[in-house]
């Protein structure tokens, strides 16, 4: 199926432009495009390009509410991550968060093994083993680069707690190709031209794709063979649900894949984004954070809404014909994507959206409503993986917090996508033990966070 159908209509407004220039925007540029040009549209569904309907965005906790329960009307779209058939690696793209239906429904609860409590209990100590080897926890003051350290402590948890390797042996550039491909397949010569020939850019994708499941399959079987370890990997080798029924080695490799591309990039970038919140602030009058004082759960939450790490969903495809909280009806076929990032700016649920107050998230606020705080979507589509994330991401900076903030080298945040759908800082940010112990933030990133009225 093509990716979308310009030739849908929708009778709603929305931003100006031609169809196909304004849908690649979005989903290549989607901070910038739904804070400029879809951000002053405020009905339930707005259109990527006025009158069209091949790609809409919803709003508002009616609309959102509706499309997460709904999931017989809305499913997870095809033609995105679509590989030719017949091949051994040909489900390398399927997956929990992929999937529709009652394969949905089976897939997570032979997956559930792998982020219960008893596994969450080893991935705790892996991610505080991992941030005592990590630059955070060195005693030398040489600056380094905070986001790139995020991301290293991300893919090696990863590693450790999802393949049982560890970084240590020399097995980065492993993961580095899973997680490539990913974004790769977001590359609009890759998602356009979908032509099997040898030197085309999509050919040369799968014969990534081949030779990266042809590793995953080499290391499933020695997990499958080997005694049970407390990894997740080896978890799913051995899982067996009720009825005798097991993952196979093309959908173990799948949903590898799938928690690589959605758990390493988006946690590293929600820790990092979470890390600058305590460094510094847009605002000249902000007081210096005082660690001991620190309510780590509404710092993570907090930053999570102002700067989300995900500012749009992947998208669903349409079904059949529909109105979505009284909105004019979006045609079946539609690609139509929620965003956290407009979602989390509402001013009827957060008054000053754009100011970064974690006391929001206290007692004595009323906070949002079910479906109006999104970060890992909700219903039985909630990531599976956000209690992985949410762990790492407050075990690391709770360390951080009792070993001591290191200081902003230089002032300048630039707020943006870095990959897919996967927001952060677009530049290096670098840091050092014993810097300044709060700085004044320029850089993009004040274009979306503001000082307090």
């Amino acid at each position: 199926m093509e990716l979308f159908d310009t030739a849908l209509r929708i009778d709603a407004p929305g931003p100006s432009g031609v169809p196909v220039v304004n849908n690649l925007k979005l989903i290549r540029d989607s901070a910038r495009f739904l804070l400029g040009r879809v951000g002053p549209f405020e009905q339930p569904v707005v259109p990527a390009t006025a009158g069209n309907g091949s790609v809409v965005v919803v709003r508002g906790r009616e609309a959102v509410k509706q499309v997460f329960t709904d999931t017989a009307a809305f499913q997870r779209a095809d033609g995105f991550f679509d590989l030719p058939p017949g091949r051994p690696w040909s489900g390398m793209f399927d997956a929990v968060i992929t999937a529709n239906g009652a394969e949905h429904t089976r897939r997570r609860k032979l997956l559930m093994p792998a982020v219960h409590r008893t596994a969450m209990t080893h991935y705790r100590a892996v991610f505080a083993d991992t941030f005592e080897r990590s630059r955070f926890a060195a005693v030398d003051d040489a600056p380094f680069d905070l986001k790139r350290e995020c991301l290293r402590i991300s893919k090696a948890n990863l590693m450790r707690c999802l393949l049982g390797l560890d970084d240590a042996d020399g097995l980065s550039a492993f993961a580095d190709r899973i997680v490539t491909l990913g974004t790769e397949a977001g590359d609009p010569r890759v998602l356009l031209f979908k032509r099997d020939l040898r030197w085309s850019p999509y050919g040369r994708w799968l014969r990534r794709v081949a030779r990266a499941y042809d590793q995953l399959a080499t290391l499933i079987a020695q997990r499958r063979a080997g005694e049970p370890r407390p990894d997740a990997l080896s978890i799913l080798c051995h899982a067996v649900d009720e009825d005798g029924d097991q993952l196979t080695t093309e959908e173990i490799a799948g949903e590898l894949h799938g928690f690589f591309a959605a758990g390493f990039e988006t946690t590293a970038m929600t820790m990092s984004l979470a890390l600058i919140t305590l460094l510094g602030s847009p605002d000249p009058d902000a007081a210096p954070v005082d660690p001991s004082t620190v309510d780590v759960d509404a710092v993570v939450k907090e930053s999570q809404r102002l700067l989300p790490a995900v500012p749009i969903t992947l998208p669903r495809r349409v079904t059949a014909t529909v109105e979505v909280a009284g909105s004019p009806p979006v045609p079946k076929g539609a690609l139509l994507f929620l965003s956290p990032l407009l979602e989390h700016r509402n001013p009827a649920v957060y008054p000053q959206p754009q100011v970064f107050r974690p006391q929001r998230w206290t007692a004595g606020e009323p906070g949002p409503k079910q479906y109006e705080f999104i970060p890992f979507g909700l219903g039985p589509r909630r990531c599976l993986g956000a209690e992985f994330a949410d762990l790492q991401v407050r075990t690391t900076l709770t360390l951080l917090l009792e070993r001591g903030l290191p200081g902003l080298v230089e002032p300048r945040i630039d707020y943006g996508m870095v990959n897919g759908v996967t927001a952060g800082p677009r530049r290096p940010v670098p840091v050092r033990a014993g810097g300044p112990k709060w700085t004044v933030l320029t850089g993009s990133v004040t274009r979306v966070w503001k000082p307090a009225a």
